[in-house]
């Protein structure tokens, strides 16, 4: 590791760098641009993986965190935070214990979509002496997880009726519409997908079932979720670091998060750096470079990239090159902790402490 107050520029490589002040200002961005309205955000953590992020999240207004995993929700509560929504089902018996556990000393939620799921969420609770609270998951057109809206109403009196079990509401994910590249057309899909699951609000309190939550939205839709009528809460989450695809699509939040490399090998117009797939994903294109300009990464291969010239200047061996990960979620589960800058100085290390916390 490199010693505080060391310039950005020599710091060892491969380095995933954390801009503070560009970190703050975009999580004040969503804030502000929220509190004019009713919706409200607990931001998702599974992008940035680190209650420090969090905790600043919070501190500027969020109203709880969301997580992918039970792992992830277990670093989140070591970390003081206490009111979490786990956006996913948890159907391992040993995982509905140590849910059930978490539940006793704080107010977590989960997602739900079965009536079978429900039922063995119930028996935990009733075996921890704890009550889980629980949202139902509507599919709204993004064809992963969720119950049909015509389905809700029967799953939401099942639920209403087993002990240990607090129904809360709804959320629905219009993971189909984040990265759709024309604004119109992701603003269209996007609303067709809340309207789905708003009408499935409505068709609960219209049978007399209160539905005091109604959580959707990813960073990409925000604009759309966020001021969308019947919404209590949005789960963006990529807006915090930000990402090259989500840019692409026209998020005009800050490049928080780089990843800095170094030039091992220059052949003509190809530069070869030390930071390949073991630092940065792919599955959403490859990293762009932000510096310096006039360069494109073409390959990643296990620790190299390949960048080629592009009108750039010449590169040298040891220069270094600041990528923007094309996928900030995947890149970061990469890394061990972020070296956090301020004014291009390193001003500390903050543990990215659920990585790897798939379960």
């Amino acid at each position: 590791m490199n010693t505080i107050g060391d310039a950005k520029h020599d710091l060892l490589t491969p380095c995933l760098c954390l801009d503070r002040k560009v970190l703050q200002g975009n999580i004040q961005r969503m804030a502000d641009f929220l509190a004019p309205g009713k919706v409200r955000i607990r931001p998702h953590s599974k992008t940035h993986k680190c209650p420090a992020i969090a905790h600043m999240q919070l501190e500027a207004g969020a109203i709880g965190i969301t997580c992918a995993k039970l792992s992830e929700a277990q670093v989140m509560v070591e970390a003081g935070i206490r009111d979490i929504l786990i956006a996913n089902q948890i159907v391992d018996p040993s995982k509905l214990r140590q849910l059930a556990g978490l539940a006793r000393y704080t107010q977590v939620m989960v997602a739900v979509e079965t009536a079978a799921n429900a039922s063995a969420l119930s028996e935990a609770a009733v075996a921890a002496g704890s009550t889980i609270r629980v949202l139902i998951e509507v599919e709204v057109g993004m064809g992963r997880c969720g119950v049909a809206p015509e389905d809700t109403l029967a799953l939401a009196r099942h639920i209403l009726v087993l002990p240990g079990l607090a129904f809360e509401g709804l959320m629905g994910y219009e993971g189909h519409a984040v990265m759709l590249p024309e604004k119109g057309e992701r603003t269209r899909v996007a609303g067709e997908a809340m309207a789905r699951l708003v009408g499935t609000r409505d068709m609960l309190e219209a049978a007399g079932i209160g539905v005091g939550i109604v959580s959707g939205g990813g960073s990409g839709t925000y604009d759309v979720t966020g001021v969308y009528p019947g919404l209590t809460e949005i789960q963006a989450g990529s807006y915090a670091t930000m990402d090259a695809k989500y840019r692409s699509v026209g998020l005009e939040f800050g490049y928080a998060l780089t990843l800095l490399a170094q030039v091992l090998s220059v052949h003509g117009d190809v530069a070869i750096t030390d930071a390949g797939l073991k630092s940065l994903s792919s599955e959403f294109g490859m990293p762009t470079v932000l510096a310096p300009q006039g360069w494109e990464l073409e390959r990643l291969a296990e620790e190299h990239g390949f960048l080629r010239r592009q009108g750039g200047e010449a590169l040298a061996v040891g220069d270094k090159v600041e990528l923007v990960p094309s996928h900030g979620c995947t890149a970061i589960n990469l890394h061990e902790h972020y070296a956090v800058t301020e004014d291009d100085r390193l001003i500390g290390y903050w543990p990215i402490a659920a990585r790897g916390c798939i379960q």
